[in-house]
């Protein structure tokens, strides 16, 4: 279970992606003329499709943000850093409060009088209703909040290392969850048991960076630090599909909103895009597409709820948006590399996430930032 290489570290700007004129970020200046924005967004020139970006808010934290998420109704904005997850208010950006090892602490309580040791909330993830916030931490517990009442629902006990992700199924009865302890696990949202754990001695052999359930609650996918993403049924705990591919560590999975591909980000700084529509079919090809653009490790992918976009945080400080669409028969389309770049922090981005509600989407960085980010498309 090796620790995850996620901390801040500085990397080289991308050659010409920043300080060139040209490039449409609207250069806000100063009174003094000099330039106020801090991102800025490349357009591929082979692209048909353009997008506008603008930087809606910017939640500052005083350690890395490793993680971001939206709750279903996209009313909020969760964040983990060191020692908690913050809930913020996705409309004005306003923190609404923070959840601690210690408690429930109010929005402007000072993170350096926590007392508790050391320990990143490395994930967290919304109920379907919008009503509870998870959060998974390098303590080894899972903790379930109810937001509303502003207490702890459950801990939720049984990994024997860090955990590294969490996602509700949507019917809201189970938390999934990912472990360096090589496991996943399953947890009954009423009363917090342990329903089932996915890995044996077959697999993973190594840290379960990355969990989610498809969107109809039938499978359960987990990305490994042992290069595997694995593919169970959720019902009878059995292996589906063992998707090898990638060259180094996965780092993040997620399911299509229409189930039929599975996307995975790696440390080899490729995404892969699996086709969920020929699981059990052991002849046929298992991956669809490989999209490479990133100069560095890609440490989270996500789908738009769309199906539209599939968007990628990483080390290369960049986040970019790839069209899963392009993919013609061979999957030869999306040669282009990726529609868009967006060079939106200082450091490595560790987290992405999209608003189930509306285009809007969020960014968790090394440089102890997390943004929000408005988007339209121009056809």
């Amino acid at each position: 279970g090796a620790m995850l290489p996620i901390a801040a570290a500085p990397a080289p700007e991308p050659a010409g992606a920043a300080g060139r004129p040209g490039h449409d970020s609207k250069t806000v200046t100063d009174n003094k003329g000099r330039p106020m924005d801090d991102w800025n967004v490349v357009h591929n020139p082979s692209s048909t499709t353009k997008m506008h970006i603008e930087l809606t808010h910017t939640l500052e934290h005083d350690s890395v943000v490793c993680c971001v998420r939206f709750s279903n109704d996209g009313r909020y904005v969760a964040t983990g850093c060191n020692k908690t997850a913050v809930l913020y208010d996705a409309e004005s950006g306003n923190r609404l409060c923070m959840f601690s090892n210690e408690g429930v602490l109010d929005s402007h309580h000072p993170l350096d009088s926590l007392t508790c040791p050391d320990s990143y909330v490395r994930s967290v993830c919304f109920s379907p209703d919008s009503k509870y916030l998870v959060a998974g931490a390098e303590d080894k517990t899972i903790k379930v909040w109810d937001m509303e009442g502003r207490r702890l629902r459950h801990t939720l006990h049984g990994h024997t290392k860090d955990i590294y992700s969490v996602d509700f199924s949507a019917d809201g009865r189970f938390i999934v969850s990912g472990s360096g302890d090589k496991r996943a696990k399953v947890w009954d949202m009423a009363t917090g048991e342990c329903v089932r754990t996915f890995g044996d001695e077959e697999g993973p052999k190594d840290g379960v960076t990355s969990v989610a359930v498809s969107p109809d609650g039938r499978y359960i996918a987990a990305g490994s630090l042992d290069r595997v993403v694995r593919l169970w049924e959720a019902s009878s705990g059995v292996l589906m599909e063992k998707y090898d591919g990638h060259n180094d560590s996965v780092y993040s999975v997620s399911f299509s909103p229409d189930g039929k591909l599975l996307a995975s980000g790696s440390l080899d700084k490729t995404l892969k895009l699996w086709d969920l529509t020929t699981v059990g079919n052991r002849g046929a090809p298992k991956c669809r597409y490989t999209f490479q653009g990133h100069k560095d490790f890609v440490l989270s992918v996500v789908f738009a709820p769309q199906g539209t976009w599939l968007i990628s945080g990483s080390k290369d400080r960049s986040v970019q948006f790839w069209d899963p669409r392009q993919l013609g028969g061979h999957g030869s389309a999306g040669d282009e590399g990726p529609v868009l770049i967006l060079q939106g922090h200082q450091n490595s981005v560790i987290s992405v996430a999209h608003s189930p509600a509306a285009f809007f989407f969020a960014t968790g960085s090394g440089d102890k930032r997390a943004r929000i980010w408005r988007y339209r498309i121009d056809r």
